[in-house]
């Protein structure tokens, strides 16, 4: 039985037929070789015209994946595992940093010249969990159930961004210039956003180390980055799948846009930043979790007095802060707990109160004696009128040399999720007690904190100058949101003038994990341009100046990781108001809404031709002999 004509059957006539006129009208009457007169049914031949638009769009999108273009199977196999390993070197410890900017054309060439299935799909998806699960290692030693989870969400990303990809150019007919920059970075985004948000190995914080593109944050953050790193690989991919007239428009465009981001990383390097700023001294001690864990008093004790001595060291330089790392004094030092009567508790609980008690009068009478602001990480309490526990946080506190004042603190907003809160607690407390049982603690540990709510200041009075800082804790500082939230504009000014970032790596026992940590302060310190002190326990302690460079870590033996020691600097001040911080993230936000449109137009694009084709197919009458026929 013979086979109806498809779609590109139909164009094919109708474009053979324009031919045979065009040849008619020539001297000689001559006919193209490919144009033998084809026996159309009439009433077939009376839609060819009326469909020939349509017919013509549906050719243009079958063009990619023609039999002629596809890619053997074992070159798509060998192509595609380029690109985790690309994006892996490009992050600490390698800093192949270059890499970043074409990891993403192999996948891209993959959706674009490659076949597709459900093979496929599943080979995309087993590459982003290898991918996430090589380089997140570093989390089983915390949590090995929570780790496997994770990378089953996070590998969503490439089989996500093949199928962007496909409806883009594909169905759109979006250049891959385009439509690579905005998929990844659209994905990333969302990946950074949702459920609280992971933006670990975000594209555009490998650029860290390439100075004058880093710049380039302080305009569009750090999917701005992403998305700079994105142009770079859509423009191969374009050389790949464009004709070859055309081939080199996306190249030329790329090398463009990366001339105007290396100009205005070399205009804004040569302002000069303020060197009067606040001298400030961080101490690293490295305590393993283990112990940091370990209920033991005079372990407590003796940790509070290893860092009062490293304190009084520091304190011969007349910094005008000295920081300690996040959690560094065990208990609770919010006001709250500290104003309660011992009277109240039990023997275990007024001990509790005493020990903290004691270890604020220790921290008050060192300011003092030093006449030095002294930020300490710790934890707070509060309690209900019946005398529950209502809620607990994770805070950084501050004393001051004046006399008889209360340490004010700031109230962690940013949680990690399944480190410091599990969710769903109210909302489905089924899941939620199966999600405890991923975290480090145990199913029968809800250890969930309570965040802060507001994003507080803390102010520096160094005499002749006084100035605001704020202070990321943790996994805060991965974020762009909350840096941005504590430099944002205040009076007229920036809400701060520096950051001084805490943090508790002694989590991990990985190299790596602490330098794409620091990674990411070096992107905060120029997206807001405000200079970046970070204190980390087990981490690189030292500091960031507002164009990104790392100015002065502490080195033991030239090691900066797992030692003890102290870095004392000066931080340049920048007056500079950055585009990101006035607006944060709104242009990504409209770069989700018009993805999305763009994936909804498409998609319902691809199925309405189907669907058209499927029933011209049902409904046209029998080909004469000869046409298409499959016997």
């Amino acid at each position: 039985m013979a086979r109806q004509p498809g779609a590109w059957q139909y164009f094919r006539a109708t474009r053979c037929a324009a031919k045979r006129h065009i040849a008619a009208g020539s001297a000689g009457g001559g006919m193209h070789p490919c144009c033998t007169p084809l026996p159309l049914d009439p009433t077939v031949h009376k839609a060819i015209p009326r469909r020939c638009a349509l017919v013509r769009v549906r050719s243009e999108a079958m063009e990619l994946t023609s039999k002629d273009s596809l890619l053997s199977a074992r070159t798509m196999l060998w192509l595609s595992l380029l690109t985790p390993i690309f994006l892996t070197l490009a992050f600490p410890p390698f800093y192949l940093w270059p890499l970043a900017l074409v990891a993403l054309a192999p996948l891209s060439i993959c959706a674009l010249r490659g076949k597709i299935g459900w093979h496929w799909w599943a080979w995309y998806y087993l590459l982003g969990y290898i991918y996430f699960a090589v380089n997140l290692y570093w989390l089983i030693i915390v949590t090995l159930p929570g780790y496997i989870v994770l990378c089953f969400y996070l590998a969503l990303i490439f089989p996500l961004f093949i199928f962007m990809l496909r409806i883009f150019v594909g169905e759109l007919k979006i250049p891959a210039i385009i439509a690579v920059p905005v998929a990844w970075t659209v994905l990333e985004f969302l990946r950074g956003t949702l459920f609280t948000g992971f933006p670990w190995f975000s594209l555009g914080v490998a650029l860290a180390p390439a100075t004058l593109l880093l710049q380039s944050a302080d305009l569009f953050g750090m999917y701005g980055l992403t998305f700079l790193a994105g142009i770079s690989a859509g423009a191969i991919a374009d050389g790949f799948a464009t004709g070859r007239t055309r081939r080199w428009i996306s190249p030329a465009a790329a090398v463009i846009v990366f001339l105007a981001a290396g100009t205005y990383g070399f205009y804004r390097l040569s302002q000069p930043l303020n060197p009067h700023g606040p001298k400030i001294a961080v101490l690293q001690r490295y305590i393993p979790q283990n112990l940091k864990n370990s209920p033991d008093t005079a372990q407590e004790k003796a940790m509070v007095n290893t860092y009062l001595a490293m304190s009084r060291q520091a304190a011969r330089q007349n910094p005008d802060l000295i920081a300690w790392p996040e959690t560094s004094v065990p208990g609770f030092l919010n006001a709250a707990w500290l104003g309660q009567s011992p009277d109240e508790f039990s023997r275990s609980g007024r001990h509790l109160l005493e020990a903290d008690q004691l270890f604020v009068l220790q921290l008050a009478r060192f300011a003092m004696h030093y006449k030095v602001n002294l930020l300490v990480g710790s934890s707070g309490i509060h309690f209900t009128a019946s005398g529950k526990t209502r809620k607990m946080q994770n805070i950084a506190v501050l004393f001051t040399p004046t006399a008889g004042e209360l340490p004010r603190y700031y109230a962690k907003r940013h949680l990690v999720p399944f480190g410091e809160y599990v969710p769903f607690k109210t909302s489905c407390p089924a899941l939620h007690r199966f999600l405890l049982g991923l975290t480090p603690f145990g199913p029968n540990d809800d250890y969930s904190l309570t965040p802060g709510t507001r994003w507080s200041h803390f102010t520096l009075d160094a005499g002749k100058h006084v100035w605001r800082f704020g202070v990321p804790i943790c996994y805060e500082d991965v974020m762009s949101h909350p840096a941005r939230m504590f430099a944002r504009l205040h009076n007229g000014k920036k809400g701060a003038a520096f950051l001084m970032s805490i943090s508790n790596d002694g989590w991990y026992d990985s190299r790596p994990e602490l330098q794409q940590h620091l990674q990411s302060d070096q992107v905060r310190a120029v997206e807001n341009r405000v200079p970046i002190a970070r204190c980390v326990n087990g981490g690189y302690c030292g500091f960031v100046n507002s164009d990104g460079e790392i100015t002065k870590l502490v080195k033991v033996d030239g090691h900066s990781a797992f030692t003890s020691g102290i870095a004392v600097a000066r931080l340049p001040l920048d007056t500079r108001i950055t585009l990101f911080s006035r607006v944060g993230n709104i242009f990504m936000q409209w770069l989700v809404i018009l993805a999305v449109l763009a994936v909804v137009m498409g998609t319902g694009r691809r199925l309405y031709l189907r669907s058209f084709a499927t029933s011209r197919n049902k409904n046209s009458p029998p080909a004469a002999a000869g046409i298409g026929n499959d016997s």
